[in-house]
């Protein structure tokens, strides 16, 4: 229709399941960085730059139900050794380029869940790929 606009999707907020939400936000804070967004009880969630993670409490899961999510970030390199020495780098998610295009590097939360970084070839931290972004880490979900 001529002069109106399609809804727009402004983002993705991943959701994953935690047997402990106190445990996941206070590791997603003290070790990965993040800040408190909110705790409700059994669904809270964090904050990043322009990223949310939200978390739901669910009873133990299968350890082959896994879940996870992928977050672009800048200056994968300088992340990863931050979080490679605080030991939280999934030995079989070490940072290695990718034929698709990207650098990538994957942790695992105490649930099992995957957070995959990624950064995509030549975008580094130019001028034109920060404005573009309007933040260092955004989430692809």
């Amino acid at each position: 229709m001529f002069g109106v606009a399609e809804p727009y999707f402004t983002r993705g907020i991943p959701m994953l399941p935690v047997a402990n939400l106190r445990r996941a936000i206070d590791f997603y804070v003290d070790t990965l960085g993040f800040r408190l967004g909110f705790n409700a009880g059994t669904y809270g969630g964090v904050r990043r730059d322009a990223i949310e993670v939200h978390f739901t409490k669910a009873d133990a899961a299968d350890p082959g139900d896994r879940f996870g999510c992928r977050i672009e970030v800048t200056d994968i390199r300088r992340l990863y050794s931050d979080f490679r020495a605080k030991g939280v780098v999934d030995p079989d998610g070490d940072i290695a380029a990718r034929p698709w295009g990207t650098t990538e590097f994957t942790i695992r939360d105490p649930d099992g869940n995957a957070l995959t970084f990624v950064e995509v070839f030549g975008l580094g931290r130019s001028e034109e790929h920060t404005s573009e972004l309007q933040s260092p880490m955004y989430l692809v979900c």
